[in-house]
């Protein structure tokens, strides 16, 4: 397909996916590339490798640098509408305060030599985005996704629309606070990396499980728990990683786990139905990457404490269901940004 391009970068904390989409929105190559972030030596390594990533995407995709009309990035944690970024416990401090898209901007006149727009966005508005668009193309619904995984991301999009808000930094719902049981009755709350203690992100996230699985772990009835046999360095977040394929194979401890982040999701639900009155609640992220039956299991009980907690309308109308858009919707809803900024609809 001839005419102009969109390119999307998705920055992660090890590895930066780009695609890119066609004037009609449709996605460029069927496949992602990856690069390395480099992000843990800090934000300008980033930004290097990412003009790196634009030219072997082009490379990959057979497209010279002036079919490029636009480049839309994304990045974890808060940032502002134009890209500076925000404190975030999940991120290196050296992120804290840096101009993204400026730089980026900058980095891609040197690597090509001429100037493009350039969009940002945090990481899961850019999903958001394109999974409402993916979901619902026509731009007509009014839609959440929640993205369990190292913290607990979201973003809502209106009719088309992310809810950017005044700042850019709308949409943070892992930050909204439920009243949920600790998992270890009488253990105290392990707080979110943000500074408070009921964030759902408390509840549900990798971090959360890192703080949870001292306790749980210390119950006798847990001494001989496979968890236990691993060691060495940052022993409690190799344990935590493990939770998830243990929990899929059956594991009853790890499906417990499971099952009570499941319903923490689930009453964050009912605040976010309250809020904005959407068609549907999606649920994405590592959190439901641990094959059909687990994710089942997890929609199940999201939806059956939603369905207790909420309004009669929406128990019935709001839809929960799985992200769809897999992997490269990060990418792909960066390049959807740019789209938008270039026809005006961002």
């Amino acid at each position: 397909m001839t005419g102009p391009v969109y390119v999307g970068v998705d920055v992660g904390g090890t590895k930066i996916g780009l695609n890119a989409v066609h004037e009609d929105r449709s996605p460029v190559s069927p496949s992602w590339i990856e690069v390395e972030s480099r992000s843990h030596l800090g934000p300008e390594d980033t930004v290097l490798q990412i003009a790196i990533g634009v030219r072997a995407f082009l490379d990959h995709a057979h497209l010279t640098a002036d079919r490029i009309a636009g480049v839309g990035i994304d990045s974890p944690g808060p940032a502002d509408i134009q890209g500076r970024i925000q404190r975030s416990a999940n991120m290196h401090p050296a992120w804290e305060g840096f101009h993204l898209r400026e730089q980026v901007q900058k980095a891609l006149v040197a690597s090509f030599g001429r100037t493009f727009p350039v969009t940002y966005e945090n990481d899961c508005n850019a999903a958001a985005l394109w999974e409402s668009f993916t979901g619902n193309p026509q731009g007509n619904e009014v839609m959440a996704l929640l993205a369990p995984g190292t913290g607990l991301g979201g973003g809502i999009v209106i009719e088309g629309r992310l809810l950017r808000g005044a700042r850019g930094m709308g949409g943070e719902l892992g930050h909204v606070e439920i009243v949920h049981p600790p998992f270890v009755p009488g253990a105290p709350a392990g707080g979110c990396g943000c500074g408070q203690q009921h964030c759902t992100e408390a509840y549900a996230s990798m971090a959360a499980l890192i703080k949870l699985l001292p306790a749980a772990l210390a119950e006798p009835r847990w001494k001989n728990h496979p968890l236990l046999q691993i060691q060495g360095e940052d022993v409690w977040r190799k344990r935590a990683y493990q939770v998830r394929g243990l929990a899929a194979k059956g594991d009853e401890l790890c499906r417990a786990i499971f099952d009570w982040q499941s319903e923490a999701i689930g009453r964050l639900c009912r605040q976010v139905a309250d809020t904005i009155d959407p068609h549907r609640i999606v649920i994405g992220g590592g959190f439901i990457e641990g094959g059909a039956e687990l994710t089942e299991r997890i929609l199940r009980i999201v939806r059956e404490t939603f369905r207790k907690l909420a309004f009669k309308k929406h128990a019935e109308d709001v839809s929960i269901v799985a992200a769809a858009a897999g992997d490269q919707a990060g990418c792909l809803g960066a390049a959807l940004s740019a789209w938008q900024s270039a026809h005006g609809a961002r």
